[in-house]
């Protein structure tokens, strides 16, 4: 449509001007690669095109029907997108500037009666509404606060620019004003309101898009630079820039200096033929003026604006594309049949191969040495230099029978015909070749080709099992656009957000990068895994580092390396990064069930043990939805408030100690989750702290504390009375080495008798002191072998005094008697990454049972003392059944367990 369009412009472009503008229209990489999206840039650019044939019609005729077509053209455009405002600042700034051309006052016409005067006063009567958003935020209001008293004052200054608008136009001219009004908003309510549905349509449609785009220019969504247009429209409509610069270039020389006395009864410059000219007389002057300011101000306007992206090229490429149709029609515009008698015509080949012959002579040269591989550059360059003095020749001899003006046009018809030939390449490049390749620059935040490989495999695998689309699909908030599109039609298909909040039982799940630590635990191993690309974004290292390092083109140019990559870049669309591992991308991943995962061949060997168990499925099958019955603190400072709590304790009379790690102190709370008391701060002189991790109370009542980072101990009494510490920081070899080398201490905890057993985490070893701080012995060391150990964090003892330890990255608890001999151990399928806060801690009840807390799985895991998995509960979540990097856990004497929600700043307790 957007090409046919210029048809209606053929009395003022001319047949050959409308034919060169189409032209360049089909070819352009930007109209070509565009034109497969379906996005409202295209509507919006038919809708600008209307109007501007609405303006030519009448500003030729006056007839009012033009008028009437006008006012449509204005109300489709702002059904089209919310950038039509621009368009609309361009014209009407032009209508103006017209208008002060055309004004006379002394005259018979005065000062109101001119078409122009019509136009523009039915283009501010029917927009006058439309710009309320300005005096409400100039008032100090929010245009898109729709709350009550937001829509009462929005209502007010809105109400009040409609009535100046309907007064004015009124008073302009009765009837013509109120069928342009009654056509425009004939237009507007139906739409707006999806034919009545949807009344506060209306509001979000006269204050809220013009409000909305006015909040979102200082986003700047993809932070892309002023110069963001001067560096890729180049790539892509080099023709018509270089035909629009050549062509003002004439208007201007044949404005203030007419070749002949018919240009300024034709019109300037205008290729219009026979009875065409007599009928654009009226108003010769108005279009190309009109194109070249629309051109231009679309530039200045666009990369002003806070979001620049490469489908808002479309808007400057239509204007200056038609005023490239006629700049080339202008040089086309010739007696070829004489050029052709005097053989002229064979310079549109001769000169591209003249220029062709010249460069390889420029880029060469002879070379002095005598190998096979230097001999053969030598004559290539030798004869790349014969041809060259060859082509000169046959140009010399032809150009000697032509007029220097039939000279230009052939060598500038050439050059045209050259980069005509280079734009079809682009174009093809961009839209069939590349397509949806992160390569290539007109691609920004689009869905990468795995989501419609991976959506062919679902509809594959949704035929074969279901014999429709009725796959159990459920996608994340992270993978929501475009997968909400691509699954419209699955009617099983769910969306969970951030998690599910129960385990799966959906046959494909998709899920983001930043939610699957969330969402993992929940399905365990009864899927296989698949990492696709989901959007990705082109490399725009090479024009942003202009501005970000300093560094301007002319220095990149210089560079011979650089000159050689930036080459590459923009003939070839070839960066450093390769597609396979492009870093500008944001994935997605697709987890399917493997009892039917084989029904897609190309899981290949993957498939052969999908109904094999695998270990770690009952970690799902054993999960159940567990409320808090209580919940302690919450974020903040105060007293009785957290911040990222770690290590909990419970004394003989119920009061539960909180290592509140970010707080650099310990908290006290009764059993109704009251606080009681606090100390320490942070520092590192006797009784200051630096994130406590760890706390334990002794059978005496004395309070131990981890003070993690002063790698230390220290001993409290019940009331926060500093008693002693002991520790320093050192690295040990192994689980004898210096008695007083602690590394980031994580747990604490007493035995019956009053020892302190301490996770030396850094040191890979658990070391037991007495109560004054003596090494009575330890255990461990790196490694994985049977009572060697990585990460340890969670220590805990039984009733029988044997110690348990939650062997972090090695994965597994192990088991240790009270002589520090080892007994057992077993796997726990999680504790997978080896983040900085992915620290498990362990309890154990007066049962023998063995709780682990597992922080980035976001549950609590309950096994026997011998390592039979009982019972998971927890999911990623802010609600009482939820957590957020659960860490410390500890059990009362009514068996009531507490867990350190640490990333809710809370602590949760659980019922027996």
């Amino acid at each position: 449509v957007i090409t046919l369009l210029p048809l209606c412009l053929t009395r003022w472009l001319g047949k050959r001007g409308v034919l060169m503008a189409t032209l360049l229209m089909a070819i352009s990489p930007v109209m070509m690669h565009r034109s497969r999206f379906l996005r409202h840039d295209q509507n919006a650019i038919i809708f600008n095109l209307v109007m501007l044939i609405a303006i030519l019609n009448y500003l030729d005729a006056r007839k009012a029907k033009h008028l009437y077509l006008f006012a449509a053209a204005l109300s489709l455009g702002l059904a089209a997108k919310e950038t039509t405002f621009i368009t609309y600042a361009i014209f009407g700034s032009f209508l103006f500037l017209l208008y002060l051309v055309q004004v006379r006052p002394k005259e018979a016409n005065g000062w109101l009666d001119y078409p122009v005067v019509d136009l523009m006063v039915v283009m501010v009567t029917l927009l006058l509404p439309f710009a309320a958003a300005f005096p409400i935020q100039l008032l100090g209001r929010d245009p898109i606060d729709y709350s009550g008293a937001g829509l009462v004052f929005s209502g007010i200054v809105t109400g009040v620019l409609l009535m100046i608008g309907v007064i004015a136009g009124l008073w302009w001219g009765g009837r013509r004003w109120g069928i342009c009004a009654a056509v425009f908003w004939a237009i507007f309510l139906p739409l707006f309101t999806t034919l009545f549905t949807n009344g506060q349509g209306i509001g979000t449609g006269v204050v809220g898009q013009l409000g909305y785009w006015l909040a979102q220019h200082g986003v700047q969504r993809g932070g892309q630079p002023w110069y963001y247009y001067l560096a890729l429209f180049p790539l892509y409509e080099f023709l018509p820039i270089l035909l629009g610069l050549g062509g003002a270039i004439w208007l201007l020389i044949r404005w203030w200096r007419p070749v002949e006395r018919g240009d300024k009864e034709q019109g300037v410059g205008m290729s219009v033929e026979g009875e065409q000219a007599v009928e654009a007389a009226s108003q010769p002057k108005v279009l190309l003026p009109l194109l070249l300011y629309w051109a231009v101000l679309a530039l200045v306007i666009y990369s002003w604006a806070g979001e620049k992206m490469p489908w808002l090229m479309l808007h400057l490429a239509v204007p200056l594309q038609l005023f490239a149709g006629w700049a080339l029609a202008e040089l086309l515009t010739d007696d070829w049949r004489a050029i052709a008698r005097q053989k002229g015509v064979w310079l549109l080949a001769l000169f591209p191969a003249f220029g062709l012959a010249l460069g390889r002579v420029a880029r060469g040269g002879l070379s002095r040495g005598t190998s096979l591989d230097e001999l053969g550059r030598s004559m290539a360059w030798f004869a790349a230099l014969l041809a060259a003095l060859l082509l000169a020749a046959l140009i010399g001899a032809l150009v000697r029978r032509l007029s220097a003006r039939q000279v230009a046009r052939m060598a500038g018809t050439s050059a045209v015909v050259v980069l005509m030939a280079l734009t079809v390449r682009f174009a093809w490049m961009a839209t069939f070749v590349n397509g949806d390749m992160a390569n290539e620059f007109l691609v920004y935040a689009q869905a990468a080709p795995d989501v419609a490989i991976v959506n062919q495999e679902l509809r594959d695998l949704s035929h074969r099992l279901t014999g429709g689309l009725h796959l159990k699909v459920a996608y994340d908030d992270e993978s929501s656009w475009p997968w909400v599109w691509y699954l419209r039609d699955f009617d099983q298909s769910t969306f969970y957000g951030k998690a599910p909040g129960q385990p799966f039982d959906a046959d494909a799940v998709i899920v983001g990068p930043g939610n699957e630590d969330a969402v993992r635990p929940l399905l365990g191993n009864r899927y296989f895994r698949r990492q696709y690309r989901l959007i990705w974004w082109p490399n725009q290292n090479w024009y942003m580092r202009w501005q970000n390092d300093g560094e301007d083109l002319w220095t990149q140019l210089k560079n011979p390396e650089q000159r050689k990559a930036l080459w590459k870049v923009v003939f070839y669309r070839e960066h450093e990064a390769q597609l396979e591992s492009w870093p500008y991308v944001h994935n997605f991943a697709l987890y399917v069930r493997r009892d039917i995962a084989r029904e897609i061949w190309d899981f290949g060997p993957e498939s052969l043990s999908a109904l094999e168990p695998m270990p770690g499925d009952d970690y799902v099958e054993t999960w159940v939805e567990r409320q808090a019955d209580l919940v302690i603190g919450g974020p903040g400072e105060a007293p009785g408030q957290l911040l990222a709590p770690k290590g909990l304790a419970v004394d003989a009379y119920g009061l539960l100690y909180v290592a509140d790690s970010r707080h650099h102190r310990i908290q006290v709370f009764d059993a109704l989750g009251n606080p009681v008391r606090q100390w320490g701060y942070e520092g590192s002189a006797p009784g200051q702290l630096s994130e406590p991790w760890g706390v334990a109370v002794a059978p005496d009542g004395t309070v131990y504390v981890a003070d993690t980072w002063n790698h230390r101990i220290q001993a409290f009494t019940p009331e926060g009375v500093y008693l002693r510490s002991w520790g320093r920081f050192g690295e040990a070899a192994n689980a004898q080495g210096p008695d007083s080398f602690l590394y980031g201490p994580r747990a604490v905890v007493c035995d019956a008798e009053g020892n302190l057993w301490v996770a030396d985490t850094g040191n890979k070893r658990i070391v037991k002191f007495d109560p004054q701080g003596v090494v009575l012995g330890a255990v461990g060391g790196a490694g994985t072998a049977d009572g060697r150990l990585s990460e340890p964090v969670g220590i805990a003892l039984d009733g029988m005094g044997n110690l348990y330890v939650a062997d972090t990255w090695n994965q597994r608890v192990q088991v240790f008697a009270p002589d520090l001999m080892w007994v057992e151990s077993w796997p726990v399928y999680s504790w997978w990454g080896q983040s900085v806060v992915n620290k498990p801690y362990l309890a154990v009840d007066a049962s023998g049972n063995v709780f682990l807390t597992d922080p980035e799985g976001y549950r609590v895991l309950k096994f026997s003392n011998d390592g039979e998995l009982l019972s998971s509960w927890g999911q990623f979540g802010v609600d009482d059944s939820s957590m957020n990097l659960p860490t410390g856990i500890a059990i009362d004497a009514q068996s009531r367990i507490y867990v350190a929600d640490s990333e809710n700043h809370r602590v949760l307790r659980y019922a027996p």
